[in-house]
């Protein structure tokens, strides 16, 4: 039987929610800059920051706090699997291989950036549709990963040697 500090499947999928709701902002403002501004260098800019914006800041707020402002909300937190604090590197560690994909797709892109190209025109890419796979394949397996074990950690906590329980069940 799950100890019931461990059942954060519901409050981690809410918490992914509301997080994602925080930078519905840059994604409806996205298309605006590539349409409205003219500069190849400040869209080149923009293209990184933005692209990595919810890396950094998942990295820096688990990092620091063990938890994103979605996490809060739903009162789970993030701790190294000894119930200690997460170190910054673990919170680097479990967003690792989205970074990666995402360090990829820039490589990729930026230099079509920098030439003018607007993400939101035009035939989608090859290295996006196989970019788009992996990170869908990566989702997939860290769903499965999550859903079979006691302790409900993901792929991701495996890799970082972490765990995500209800804060309620954390003793301060």
């Amino acid at each position: 039987m799950m100890e019931s500090a461990y059942r954060t499947f519901w409050p981690r999928f809410w918490a992914g929610i509301l997080d994602g709701i925080l930078f519905l902002p840059i994604t409806l403002i996205d298309p605006w800059v590539y349409s409205h501004i003219n500069s190849n260098g400040v869209l080149a800019i923009w293209f990184v920051l933005s692209t990595s914006t919810f890396f950094i800041y998942e990295v820096l707020m688990h990092g620091k706090y063990g938890q994103t402002v979605g996490k809060m909300a739903t009162r789970v937190i993030v701790l190294d699997v000894s119930l200690d604090k997460l170190s910054m590197r673990q919170a680097f560690l479990r967003d690792s291989v989205y970074i990666a994909l995402t360090t990829v797709g820039i490589i990729i892109d930026f230099p079509k950036v920098v030439k003018g190209w607007n993400p939101y025109q035009g035939p989608i890419g090859l290295s996006t549709k196989i970019l788009s796979f992996a990170s869908f394949g990566w989702f997939l397996v860290e769903l499965v990963t999550m859903l079979t074990n006691n302790k409900r950690r993901a792929l991701h906590d495996f890799i970082a040697g972490s765990v995500v329980i209800r804060r309620q069940g954390f003793r301060e």
